[in-house]
């Protein structure tokens, strides 16, 4: 039986959290690992299993969504690696969500939705501070850069968090309808990331890493 996303009280139990040694211990395991290529990357990064939600389509979701992503991130590497404020990261983030949300219309002929497509791109991105050809500076810099990927976990985990939000207790990645949502989702951890002096991605480490 599968565990239901815990639900943080308070914002000053979710920074102790976010500080802990065994927060901290786990994202630098997770960190140090190293990968030998994009389209390795981009195969670890999204497992699977993630693509049995996407049915009845005309190719494998797999496929459809590697060979983009490998593409995206290949073709934007010398964009990522100039990348150094939060608002240009997000901007990149967006576009690309975007753009897999219309490749997918297209070879797919099916709604992908913001919440799927930021997610699943966010963890390519996330897996992507792994690769063993950055530099040490650049890595530490894009680790710092990384926005969460929006799922049941990371998003119930904040539901008695965020007010502006009504977060339903069975909140899944759908719920992150507009690109609004999600910036609302994503400057809240940002700022709680802050005050307990880690990456913002330490919070997906967090509620979902350390979940299963």
């Amino acid at each position: 039986m599968a565990k239901r996303p815990y639900v943080f009280q308070s914002r000053d139990e979710l920074i102790n959290h976010l500080c802990s040694e065994r927060t901290l211990r786990v994202a630098v395991d997770f960190f140090c690992n190293r990968l030998p290529n994009i389209e390795y990357v981009v195969k670890e990064g999204v497992a699977g299993n993630t693509f049995r939600a996407f049915q009845r389509l005309p190719e494998r979701p797999s496929v459809v969504f590697r060979e983009w992503a490998t593409g995206r991130v290949t073709e934007h590497m010398d964009r990522l690696k100039k990348i150094k404020t939060e608002d240009e990261y997000t901007i990149f983030v967006h576009e690309s969500a975007n753009d897999l949300c219309s490749t997918w219309m297209s070879r797919m002929n099916s709604e992908m939705g913001f919440g799927r497509g930021s997610k699943l791109f966010n963890l390519v991105l996330k897996k992507l501070s792994c690769l063993s050809s950055f530099d040490e500076d650049f890595r530490e810099r894009f680790i710092r850069l990384l926005h969460v990927p929006l799922d049941s976990y990371t998003i119930v985990g904040l539901r008695k968090l965020v007010s502006t939000l009504d977060i339903p207790p069975s909140a899944t990645m759908k719920f992150i309808q507009t690109p609004d949502h999600y910036k609302q989702l994503q400057r809240y951890i940002f700022r709680v990331a802050k005050e307990a002096d880690v990456p913002a991605i330490y919070y997906d480490i967090l509620a979902w890493d350390m979940a299963h």
